[in-house]
């Protein structure tokens, strides 16, 4: 269930993201399908909060840089970056290739850390991005490293819409696929979320929760060096793995 309000504010950051230049109450009202008078009240609670700024009174508005600070802020002290990032840094510098940190949210996958390959071509992707469970190479991996029952729960809920002609589209098929990962001790997406792109994860343990790692880019590419590809994201887990850091206060 999300909440309209903080819905709605976040849509209206994003929108700033995309347009990158000042805007009215009215145009943006338009923009977002709001209310007027519900995206007037938006915009001057953020203003008094030193978020937004008008140009000119009653003109249009844009972002101030609190919320930029903010996040900096919040970013900095992020026990993930602080912790995981850097090897999945010396991951990309070791395949090339783009990796990705991610765990489960509701029936997606969402990413928490990108880590882009130098390559020209290669597989891109925002921060926050929320994937589909069932054509995810992370989300394979952490399936079949959770026990049976939540496991089983998530998967009576799982809907299977075609994403390419590769994709899985239902549980015997998806299941058989967890199957072959845990034999081959690796969990692949060939092709079944985008054409032509290929992804191979493991699950980890972090701070007590599972994530998955993976690396992802042109199947051509991991046709050529999937086992030193696969050796080398073993290695990364094992790292990751062995990292214990202090989260609220307590020993993870």
């Amino acid at each position: 269930m999300t909440v309209r309000t903080a819905d709605r504010t976040l849509d209206i950051f994003e929108s700033f993201a995309r347009r990158q230049r000042p805007i009215t109450v009215s145009d943006l009202a338009r923009e977002l399908s709001l209310p007027t008078s519900t995206c007037f009240s938006l915009v001057r609670t953020l203003a008094d909060r030193g978020f937004i700024y008008y140009l000119r009174p009653r003109g249009a508005f844009y972002p101030t840089r609190r919320l930029s600070q903010v996040a900096e802020a919040i970013a900095h002290h992020d026990p993930i970056a602080q912790h995981i990032r850097p090897h999945l840094e010396a991951l990309r510098d070791t395949t090339g290739e783009t990796v990705i940190l991610g765990k489960l949210q509701g029936l997606g996958v969402v990413y928490l850390e990108i880590v882009e390959s130098p390559h020209a071509v290669r597989y891109t992707m925002n921060v926050g991005a929320v994937r589909e469970l069932h054509a995810s190479s992370i989300g394979k991996a952490i399936l079949a490293a959770m026990d049976e029952e939540p496991r089983n729960r998530l998967l009576a809920e799982l809907k299977y819409p075609k994403l390419t002609d590769n994709t899985l589209r239902n549980r015997a098929q998806y299941e058989r696929s967890l199957e072959e990962g845990s034999k081959r001790g690796y969990w692949t997406n060939v092709g079944e979320s985008s054409p032509d792109v290929m992804g191979v994860a493991l699950p980890v343990r972090i701070f007590g929760d599972l994530y998955g790692i993976n690396l992802v880019g042109p199947q051509s590419r991991f046709d050529r060096h999937l086992k030193s590809y696969v050796e080398a994201l073993k290695g990364t887990v094992r790292k990751v793995s062995a990292i214990k850091a202090i989260v609220n206060g307590e020993q993870a």
